[in-house]
């Protein structure tokens, strides 16, 4: 018989997982209810993550903001507080780290893709965690605070909980651009070539020699595939001096990889500072900002979107494959890069994206993919 001094509480959950709770049913940011609150961001984050114990004037706040007593919170806090300084058992203190991890990584999908290594315990994996994120503790507050707030979508793939998962994917690419070769970047080579893309478009291995073209103005390319949950089709940032293009090929179409491309150029050229040190796209779910549009616009005129409607706006009822072939020879661009616009402004079905469409990634060279 289990003697009642050995006896410990069951585990108890901080404020900060009820207070998340509320914000999700109310679709607040961090920066929502720090203003709505008075506090300051960095002030919520610690109560967020438990760091803090509530002041009664904080438990008053908290009160009349979601219309409950002062006296809940501080009876959450002062169970959680109790339960926390009990001693912990190993096993208590492995499932503890192993579900914090889990909850802010897709730990299955990385060891199923060898970005982690099996592991037999949870210091084996918060070992390769550290090493992952280049941490010395384990604090994933550090995501909420340097990572999250640069996120530009609002989309399923950056909800509270699965927006861990977009950056740890722009963490692995970060870790992987450090692999590649580059030479210095040169911008007026980039805009250039920017201005030249669709001619790539209808040349024979035209995706590998434009990728030639973008490492040798300083530009690095690489191919890397998306984890679950976060939607991705690619992402601009920074390596050191070199600015950073990544394709996850989630769509594995021409006329995906072309607008991708084109997409992240223009980040790169007029978005990329240090407020905006990277951007994660999502080029078909969600709302966008003014960034985003404006990205979308000049992919848009790189592809001649424009002209691309002007010509064949008034064969739209009977649009036939020799008109979309005219269209592409006069304007020197992909004729999957036309299904692909009219596919996306709803003008044909999207079935017909299979029409000119080869496998993106069979093509591409695998110097430049990251082997899963």
């Amino acid at each position: 018989m289990v003697q009642t001094s050995e006896l410990r509480a069951a585990k108890k959950f901080g404020p900060g997982y009820f207070i998340r709770e509320q914000m999700k049913l109310r679709d607040w940011t961090q920066a929502d209810l720090a203003e709505v609150m008075g506090f300051t961001v960095k002030h919520l984050n610690k109560i967020l993550q438990d760091k803090q114990s509530l002041t009664l004037d904080m438990a008053r706040v908290l009160g009349e903001v979601f219309n409950t007593s002062a006296q809940y919170w501080i009876n959450i806090d002062t169970g959680y507080r109790l339960w926390l300084s009990q001693e912990k058992s190993k096993p208590e203190i492995e499932a503890e780290i192993k579900g914090l991890i889990y909850e802010r990584m897709p730990v299955k999908d990385m060891l199923a893709k060898g970005w982690l290594k099996p592991f037999k315990s949870a210091a084996e994996l918060q070992k390769q965690v550290l090493a992952f994120w280049g941490w010395k503790t384990l604090d994933f507050s550090i995501l909420d605070t340097h990572y999250l707030p640069c996120l530009t979508r609002k989309s399923e793939a950056y909800n509270q909980f699965n927006a861990s998962y977009a950056v740890t994917w722009y963490q692995k690419a970060l870790n992987e651009a450090g692999n590649f070769p580059h030479l210095s970047y040169k911008k007026q080579k980039l805009e250039k070539l920017y201005d030249s893309l669709h001619t790539y478009t209808v040349k024979e291995k035209g995706i590998n020699q434009y990728i030639k073209e973008l490492s040798e103005a300083g530009v690095i390319f690489f191919v890397l595939q998306h984890l679950q949950k976060t939607y991705l089709d690619g992402a601009a940032f920074y390596s050191g001096k070199n600015p950073v293009i990544v394709y996850t090929g989630r769509y594995n179409r021409i006329d995906n990889f072309w607008f991708t491309v084109a997409h992240e150029i223009a980040h790169i050229l007029n978005h990329l500072n240090e407020k905006t040190p990277f951007v994660l796209d999502d080029l078909k779910d969600g709302e966008i900002n003014a960034m985003e549009a404006e990205a979308n616009n000049l992919a848009a005129e790189k592809l001649k979107h424009t002209e691309i409607w002007n010509f064949l706006n008034p064969y739209l009822g009977y649009l036939t494959r020799s008109k979309v072939e005219e269209c592409a020879a006069k304007y020197e661009i992909h004729p999957s890069v036309i299904i692909g616009k009219l596919a996306y402004e709803k003008k044909i079905s999207y079935s017909n994206q299979s029409l000119f469409n080869d496998d993106v990634l069979q093509q591409i060279q695998k110097q430049y993919q990251v082997n899963d």
